[in-house]
């Protein structure tokens, strides 16, 4: 419970706004790109600040910050001053109007801000988003915290068999609670998105368009299910159209957001194989779906495969290829089962319930449990000392067949 007086609580929320609008005015300064944005905040340990310090600096300073020298100095000075402010105050309202949350970089806004997106280089200032589900900064919380997030990705033009394969995968990452994160564009993307949605999973659309705009106009129905259902992603204004160098932009978010990118089917120019690029940038997982050699739609795949990716044929191999060992959903009967008898100790009753499908080692069970190692020791000793686990020898554990505690 927060102690502090109300008062306190609203310059809390004041500071947060002023930080948001900030953050707005450098995003929209012409001239300075997100990477020198990102190194101003960081400098300056704020939005607020970094902005105080632009407005100080010298005409000199301000040229050196700048990207080339396209866009007149004196436009930048006037989009970094009061009319600039003016401007970033007036679209927040009008993004909160359509009932759209914001995430500033620093943290600040209604959303938290995503952390895997500051892997990027370049990341996004600010992050406009809807939905039903929550983006979770913090570790372990919300839809991002897990860091169960996957990308499905590939070509607009696709055949029967990639959209056939991008639904199932969609399907059987949600049923096993994954994430499914991909761009909302016709063809793979929608059907992953799909998938997911009717297996009552989770998934992210990420747009290369503001988030008040339905591209394409055949996705209409995929748009309303996703606002119902999903979460909704961009970094672009409301109102924002659709341009060429949008969907790039997008794709490095989209391979930022999960632990890897799955490549359902990519022609040799698909914008898929520039996630894919911006994946191994980052150090992401890139899996991809064979295809027929002789097909031209299969030919970004087959490059994929042959430059070392993942080979996936199901889903099974997306879960080899990331360390994750399917423990979780798996295990859920059993936890209830013993759950009762290990006084409510959830996180003892998912270390046994794991250990019911065979004898793990503690890093295994970390990594398929996503706990901390610590804590799976911890459980592992009290399991021990109560007769519910034994230690083989090599350092596995196993489930003791017994009924009762000690």
């Amino acid at each position: 419970m927060d102690a502090r007086a109300p008062d306190a609580r609203a310059t809390d929320a004041q500071v947060a706004e002023e930080e948001l609008t900030a953050l707005v005015v450098l995003a929209r300064a012409p001239g300075i790109g997100l990477r020198s944005v990102r190194r101003l905040v960081d400098r300056h340990g704020g939005a607020s600040e970094a902005l105080a310090a632009l407005r100080r600096a010298a005409p000199a300073d301000l040229r050196g910050l700048r990207r080339g020298g396209r866009v007149p100095l004196a436009k930048t000075v006037r989009a970094l001053g009061s009319a600039g402010e003016r401007a970033a105050r007036s679209l927040l309202r009008e993004a909160r109007a359509k009932g759209l949350r914001v995430a500033g970089y620093t943290d600040c806004g209604e959303a938290a801000y995503p952390a895997p997106l500051r892997d990027l280089p370049d990341p996004p200032t600010v992050l406009f988003g809807c939905g039903t589900g929550t983006l979770g900064s913090e570790r372990g919380a919300g839809t991002l915290g897990s860091q169960r997030v996957i990308a499905v990705v590939g070509t607009r033009a696709a055949s029967s068999y990639g959209l056939r394969t991008a639904y199932t995968l969609g399907g059987e990452l949600g049923r096993w609670g994954w994430t499914v994160v991909s761009g909302m564009a016709r063809g793979i993307d929608a059907a992953a998105h799909t998938g997911a949605l009717d297996a009552g999973g989770r998934t992210i659309g990420v747009l290369g368009t503001g988030l008040d705009r339905e591209y394409p106009a055949e996705n209409r129905d995929l748009y309303r299910r996703m606002r119902s259902h999903g979460i909704l992603l961009s970094e672009f204004e409301p109102g924002a159209p659709p341009t060429r160098s949008a969907f790039p932009r997008r794709n490095r978010v989209i391979a930022a957001l999960a632990r890897g990118v799955i490549v359902v089917e990519a022609g040799g120019r698909s914008g898929a194989l520039n996630t894919a690029d911006h994946a191994l940038d980052l150090g992401r997982e890139v899996l991809a779906v064979p295809g027929r050699i002789d097909d031209p739609g299969s030919v970004g795949c087959l490059r994929l495969l042959r430059q070392g990716a993942g080979l996936v044929a199901g889903v099974q191999d997306v879960f080899d290829a990331l360390g994750w060992l399917c423990l979780e959903a798996q295990t859920s009967k059993t936890e209830e089962e013993f759950a009762p008898a290990l006084d409510g100790s959830s996180g003892d009753a998912r270390l046994l319930g794991a250990l019911s499908r065979g004898p793990r080692s503690p890093d295994e069970l970390a990594v398929g449990l996503e706990m901390p190692v610590a804590k799976v020791l911890g459980g592992l000793g009290r399991l021990e000392l109560e007769g519910w686990v034994e230690r083989r020898p090599g350092g596995d554990f196993a489930a003791v067949r017994r009924r009762g505690g000690r």
